[in-house]
């Protein structure tokens, strides 16, 4: 799985400044997101304190201020962070299916004749997408899910280190189960592809032919043939929803099963005095979070490990990335960066304008009326 990300490495450094943009906003949202909860907790206790004639009514305003401050530290981030962060996915997409597009024009006449054009059609935008996915759970929930978890794993551990391990317990196997359903999610993604690569064929071909297969009276096979290979795409995809969507409950039970400790032990520490009712309830707000949002981590795994699937099918097609000597300064921070914008031209007229030969020129426009 970690193969197809360093290998996508040249893409990365295309967008490198808005993901070291996205990345230090998620960075500061995610570290700080225990914030509101632990506040929160606080707040608690000094209205409990101002209740028993302990403080001031100047220190449950100061309480409430923090509360509201903690919250605006973790908000604020978030939209640079998705903005920087989706902005950069986006060009990931756009720069490969440009690859994509230059790599199959360089392709020899010969090769173009003999692949289905719907194949082709079929890697360049599907294929892209589900890669796609994957690069963006890479990119963004290694920030939203991961460091959130961590954060407050450690913020857990703060409170009560016993409590916190046996609330966690069942974490480690929802770990190794993403980790065993990989080749599952790898094989339905793969499977579900190439069921839409060739009802795309058959979809372009006969489209393309529908005169041809009304004179010879085959307008009936070909929609046989359709429906078929629509039952086939149909099968896979939904063999990879139910997979995917059987996963999740899953998961979420072994991240939430730990909540009977937390209440339990967490409750009669409480009760007895050893945890103030603000500190559990701050706790409790932290745990929610996580079984919440933990869930989405073996998720994740499973999207990257499609995202591996999709890149396998697409690598054939990719033609080397652009070169960075002459991209200007700073271009990957912006939006008018140089890899992205090149791709803007249709390559057929830049190959038709070199005018090398008229066999090649011939062979960019039958490319071009192909696609």
């Amino acid at each position: 799985m970690r193969s197809y990300l360093w290998e996508m490495r040249p893409y990365f450094r295309q967008v490198a400044g808005q993901l070291v943009l996205g990345s230090l906003a998620g960075l500061m949202m995610n570290t700080a997101i225990v914030l509101p909860a632990i506040l929160l907790g606080r707040a608690i206790d000094a209205v409990r304190a101002f209740e028993r004639h302990e403080v001031g009514p100047g220190a449950v305003g100061w309480a409430a201020l923090a509360f509201v401050g903690g919250t605006l530290l973790t908000e604020v981030p978030r939209i640079a962070k998705r903005w920087w962060l989706m902005m950069a996915n986006a060009r990931i997409r756009a720069n490969l299916r440009a690859d994509a597009w230059r790599g199959v024009m360089a392709w020899p006449m010969a090769r173009l004749d003999r692949t289905p054009a719907g194949d082709v059609m079929a890697r360049i935008i599907g294929d892209v997408e589900v890669l796609g996915v994957g690069v963006r759970e890479f990119t963004i929930e290694t920030w939203d899910t991961v460091l959130f978890s961590l954060s407050l794993i450690v913020a857990m551990l703060f409170y009560d280190p016993t409590l916190t391990v046996l609330a966690l317990l069942p974490v480690p196997v929802a770990m190794l189960l993403a980790k065993a359903t990989g080749r599952w999610v790898a094989g339905c993604t793969t499977a579900a592809r190439k069921a839409n690569a060739s009802l795309t064929t058959a979809l372009q071909e006969q489209l393309a032919s529908i005169r041809v297969l009304r004179l010879f009276g085959r307008t009936g096979a070909a929609v046989a043939r359709v429906d078929t290979l629509s039952g086939e795409q149909a099968d896979t995809n939904l063999a990879l929803v139910r997979l995917c969507g059987g996963l999740r409950p899953v998961y979420t039970t072994l991240m939430s099963a730990g909540v009977l400790f937390v209440v339990w032990q967490g409750g009669e520490k409480a009760v007895n005095g050893a945890m103030t009712v603000g500190a559990f309830i701050a706790y409790l707000e932290l745990y929610l979070r996580f079984v919440n949002r933990g869930f989405r981590v073996p998720q994740m795994i499973n999207s990257m490990q499609g995202g591996a699937a999709a890149y396998a099918r697409l690598r054939p097609l990719l033609a080397p990335p652009l070169p960075f000597a002459n991209e200007p300064r700073g271009s990957s921070f912006h939006l008018h960066s140089a890899p992205f914008f090149a791709v803007r031209k249709p390559c057929w007229q830049t190959l038709l304008q070199r005018g090398e030969n008229e066999c090649y020129t011939d062979q960019c426009r039958h490319a071009h009326h192909l696609f």
